[in-house]
């Protein structure tokens, strides 16, 4: 009879022990699986990049990427909510789940690739430029920047590049608005700013074009799209079949329009 005992009380301890590993498991699962559906999405951006994403001042998010985005998502019959996340955190937050698209001028490259899914490029041609004042340095090319200053949006295709470079004082600027880049040349902390020129055209037209020296990088051509969450990959087939059929009916070409990007 105690042999049968102890094989009972063997039996409810493995059982014991089995559900509480069950427990242990869901929990720690339920910690790290988003369980937001993807009936209302959840897009991140950083709205400081015009023209593709930025706040109007009744500080509302608009921009050339927030629009065919949230097109996207309309003929899907989706609703929508638009996060404002500082630009080194949406990598992180996307590849957590917290969100599950990325939307405002994002560069695909093989780094980011391995954290998110890309769709295919939407907006194309777009050059790194040199950018710096009349008044200041004499700078027609990249070599022209060895031993100078140059400040690059942190994070973005222009610090990467810049990076690789030789002989140069990189100031990478926290802010992702381009506007602290003129305001590093105009307060003579750099001597020039590399940046996508799309981006630059707003301010141009603010400060004037014929103050500045511009001269394109030869062979940086940026192009945009939009990351998916690698939590959500259904969303990526349909995000993409939208985009060829907004493009097939004009209403991309429309927009790029409406932003002064064709």
């Amino acid at each position: 009879m105690k042999v049968i005992s102890m094989k009972k009380t063997a039996l409810y301890i493995f059982i014991t022990l089995m559900i509480i590993s069950t427990i242990a498991v869901w929990r720690s699962a339920k910690k790290t699986i988003p369980t937001n559906s993807t009936d209302t999405i959840i897009i991140g951006t950083n709205a400081e990049f015009q023209p593709f994403s930025f706040k109007e001042e009744d500080e509302i998010i608009t921009g050339f990427d927030i629009d065919v985005i949230e097109e996207v998502f309309k003929r899907l019959n989706k609703k929508t909510v638009i996060k404002d996340i500082p630009f080194d955190a949406l990598i992180p937050e996307i590849q957590l789940g917290n969100i599950h698209v990325i939307a405002g001028g994002i560069t695909p490259t093989k780094k980011r690739a391995e954290k998110a899914l890309f769709t295919q490029p939407h907006l194309m041609g777009d050059s790194l430029a040199i950018i710096s004042l009349k008044n200041g340095h004499s700078i027609q090319s990249i070599h022209d920047l060895v031993g100078k200053t140059v400040a690059v949006n942190e994070g973005y295709t222009a610090d990467t590049y810049m990076s690789a470079q030789q002989g140069i004082n990189l100031l990478r600027l926290s802010s992702s608005s381009v506007s602290e880049g003129i305001l590093a040349l105009q307060s003579s902390r750099a001597d020039a700013f590399v940046t996508a020129l799309r981006p630059m055209q707003p301010y141009f037209a603010m400060f004037g074009k014929d103050h500045f020296t511009i001269v394109p990088i030869e062979g940086t051509e940026e192009s945009s799209a939009f990351a998916v969450s690698k939590h959500y990959p259904e969303l990526l087939d349909l995000i993409q079949v939208t985009l060829d059929r907004m493009q097939a009916d004009g209403t991309l070409d429309a927009l790029k329009q409406k932003w002064n990007l064709l």
